[in-house]
């Protein structure tokens, strides 16, 4: 084995990532949930409560940008793999990518109010393609540039807390951006003559802020940031591979396969969770009161994020001692225990005890964010042994193009399942107790099921810390140390 391994799970100076390298590639985290999941999240105040756009036609919205990022993603992964340049093969990308993606996000919210729900969906769809194909440019090389950090087992879970702790604190403010929204600032006059809450018009100037910060925080990984594997050599002498042939390799990868179920399981869950929980705090809990229900949501953001970021590095020292299948594991059961608590903590009698789901929910995701973007470095390794070549692009290509499908599966899903409950609206806090019950059971019973079944896949993951010091070595053995 190599010098450069040392015993009783130590990182070798030589492996560790300097911190100013670790602050500057964990500040880029913000940009990805600003990007994606402010979106996400807003889509059915905006589209379905306040412009009362049917659940399915804001699902369609969703799914659609989502199957062009299945486009854009891997052909934006093979380029990254396949470039040779004198600052690398994902920094000019990460450079340019942030400058084109914080001019075109507002324009996704600036469309005129008297659009039709066809026309807005069209412009929605065409200026969302926009904005994510410039965000692709940004994105795919950001998530690829973690798996060439370093080579050390917990050293990169290091590296993916610090970025996790940042992600986390952009999440409160994806967590407040509903209530936000709806302050009186961004109020707009209705047909009657009077000044109402708008979260649409409350989007429009929020936009311009998400597009200055995805400015600003995106370069940093592209100025501060060093390509360890591609300054070694390695990269620049290894043959370009063809599109199709690089899927085919990623795809054929059982290890990756196993991560990538697990994902489409559980962030399906997650999604109907996320979604079906605005909708049962909203409607159920609260009668159909939208301040308070975003007021709620936000102080459950916060408790969310206290814990989350609480967490964070108590999973990062726990996967020294225990691995990283373990903690996955053990966070996986922390949601899922969350999702059976819903039944008792969504009540009208104690409307805050929803709070206490935030708590959980934010240990969980600590562990599942912290783990699963680690895990798959390592995946990275593993196939290198298996084919001698690194394509950290295409691996975090494919892998970034599930993990927002099977998250928007469920938002897709979401829209036929709440018009299949009933609910209509125009009723606001008027819906029927059938539909009320309907929500409640799939709130509960859709993520149970789509976790545990996630839980089961864990148990075909190969690769322990054992196993990844094994692939170290051979590797080393072979191609020298990086």
């Amino acid at each position: 084995m190599d010098s450069s391994i040392t015993p009783n799970n130590a990182t070798a100076a030589a492996d560790r990532v300097p911190l100013k390298q670790k602050l500057a590639y964990g500040l880029g985290g913000p940009v990805d949930i600003l990007a994606i999941w402010v979106f996400v999240s807003i889509a059915y105040p905006v589209f379905n409560m306040e412009l009362q756009m049917s659940p399915t036609r804001v699902a369609v919205i969703l799914m659609a940008l989502r199957l062009w990022d299945g486009i854009a993603d891997p052909v934006m992964g093979w380029i990254s793999d396949n470039t040779r340049s004198r600052w690398g093969r994902r920094r000019p990308f990460i450079f340019i990518g942030a400058i084109l993606a914080a001019i075109t996000y507002p324009l996704i919210w600036w469309f005129p109010m008297d659009l039709s729900h066809d026309q807005l969906m069209i412009w929605v769809i065409g200026f969302g393609i926009l904005f994510y194909t410039c965000f692709t440019i940004w994105a795919v090389p950001f998530q690829s540039l973690l798996m060439e950090m370093t080579p050390d087992y917990d050293e990169r879970t290091r590296v993916t807390s610090i970025r996790g702790i940042f992600q986390s604190l952009a999440g409160l403010f994806n967590g407040f951006c509903w209530w936000l929204s709806l302050r009186p600032v961004f109020s707009m006059t209705n047909e009657a003559g009077e000044l109402v809450p708008s979260t649409i018009n409350g989007m429009r100037y929020i936009s311009l802020g998400v597009a200055l910060t995805i400015l600003i925080l995106g370069l940093l990984p592209a100025l501060f940031v060093k390509e360890r594997y591609y300054r070694s050599g390695l990269v620049k002498s290894q043959k370009r591979v063809s599109l199709f042939k690089g899927l085919k390799t990623t795809l054929s990868c059982g290890p990756f396969l196993v991560l990538c179920l697990f994902t489409v399981l559980f962030l399906f869950g997650q999604s109907i969770y996320d979604n079906y929980g605005r909708y049962v705090g909203t409607y159920y809990v609260l009668g159909g009161d939208w301040e308070k229900s975003a007021l709620i949501t936000s102080w459950g953001t916060l408790v969310y994020v206290v814990f989350n970021l609480f967490m964070i590095p108590v999973f990062a020292r726990i996967s020294e001692r225990i691995g990283k299948n373990k903690c996955l594991l053990n966070a996986s059961f922390f949601f899922l225990f969350s999702a059976t608590l819903t039944w008792y903590t969504f009540t009208p009698e104690q409307p805050y005890l929803m709070l206490v789901n935030g708590a959980f929910l934010g240990v969980a995701y600590a562990g599942l964010w912290t783990m699963l973007p680690t895990m798959q470095t390592d995946v990275v390794d593993y196939d290198e042994l298996k084919t001698g070549a690194r394509r950290e692009g295409s691996f975090a290509s494919v892998y970034s193009w599930v993990l927002k499908l099977s998250f928007c599966t469920g938002y897709l899903l979401s829209g036929p399942f709440l018009e299949m409950t009933g609910f209509d609206a125009a009723l606001g806090g008027e819906q029927s107790s059938e539909t009320l019950k309907h929500l409640r059971l799939g709130f509960v019973f859709i993520p149970m099921i789509a976790a545990a079944l996630a839980i089961a896949m864990l148990r075909f993951f190969p690769i322990d810390r054992s196993k990844a010091i094994e692939i170290r070595a051979s590797l080393e053995a072979r191609r020298g140390a990086l």
